[in-house]
């Protein structure tokens, strides 16, 4: 009797066959270990109530995504789909419409909401936003950032807002004018020459003026006071009064008369300087000339200092 030997690797196509049997039930089980367990389903369940309560639908909306999962129970499943349709029925959403200063629109745009990052890129598809009111901001490249403050009331879709980000201003240097330059206002012209100088002159010949009238008088007050003490009072033979033959009214009024001559002289010394220096200050004053005065006392007389150089 003949003997069938069996082919070596009949074996082996039998473990191939076993193991690709086996590889769709392995792949089976992977997506059923994802699935939430029973308790995780009502936790989500009972998790998105308070949260749509207080107007949180976007976070009631996750919980709810969870507990509706195959894997849920029927009763706790049926639920949440019910409270999904019924939330999502009420859920605002919004179109954000960007564009630039020349109406172009942008979509590589941020939009945050209360600080938290709502959309990276604009597609105008509507996005889903909480109900109340909210803190918008736009952010572009090379754009000024835009803020707004919306209210956002359940119910509304698809409600657009149309948002404008702008360059921002480079100022420039304004282009050089060619209008020519004003004139600047001319100078007033200086004072001539020696104008103080000569001034100066006219007032120190005033002063000596004034100063010879003074002299004057004192000279003609003395003369006229020694000549009635020498005649009146005094013998016919005296020629100066003297307390040997003069009464003593006359050696007094004669006392008197001697003092106003002196004056009457100093007078006119000082006078005739202040004169000559005033001239000499007028007359030579267009010339540069300094000239100094300066009265000048000393023991046989007084008198004025003029000293300059040129």
């Amino acid at each position: 009797m003949p003997v069938t030997r069996r082919a070596p690797w009949v074996p082996l196509v039998g473990v191939a066959c076993a193991v690709l049997a086996s590889a769709p039930s392995a792949r089976a089980a992977e997506p059923a270990a994802k699935e939430p367990t029973k308790g995780q389903c009502i936790d989500a369940d009972e998790a998105a109530q308070p949260l749509r309560k207080s107007g949180k639908l976007r976070a009631a909306e996750e919980h709810l995504l969870v507990c509706v999962r195959p894997s849920c129970p029927g009763p706790v499943r049926d639920d949440c789909a019910q409270r999904l349709s019924e939330m999502r029925a009420v859920q605002p959403t919004m179109v954000f419409v960007v564009k630039d200063e020349s109406e172009r629109p942008l979509s590589a745009v941020t939009v945050t909401v209360d600080g938290t990052v709502l959309a990276t890129k604009l597609d105008g598809t509507a996005l889903a936003v909480d109900p109340g009111e909210h803190h918008f901001a736009f952010e572009a490249e090379g754009r000024i950032r835009e803020e707004r403050t919306l209210m956002v009331n359940e119910g509304d879709k698809g409600r657009q807002e149309r948002i404008m980000l702008v360059a921002p201003v480079v100022e420039t240097p304004p282009p050089p004018s060619s209008k020519a330059p004003e004139p600047a206002p001319l100078a007033e012209p200086p004072p001539p020459p020696g104008r103080t100088q000569r001034q100066a002159g006219i007032a120190l010949g005033g002063v000596g003026l004034a100063g010879v009238v003074v002299s004057s008088i004192f000279g003609i007050a003395a003369k006229s006071l020694y000549d009635h003490a020498l005649n009146s009072e005094c013998g016919s033979n005296v020629k100066y009064p003297n307390p040997y033959e003069c009464l003593q009214p006359g050696v007094t009024d004669s006392n008197s008369a001697h003092t106003d001559a002196v004056v009457s002289t100093v007078g006119f010394i000082v006078s005739a300087a202040l004169i000559a220096g005033g001239a000499t200050l007028y007359f030579m004053a267009p010339n540069g000339v300094s000239v100094a005065v300066a009265p000048t006392v000393g023991a046989g007389g007084a008198g004025l200092g003029i000293g300059g150089g040129w």
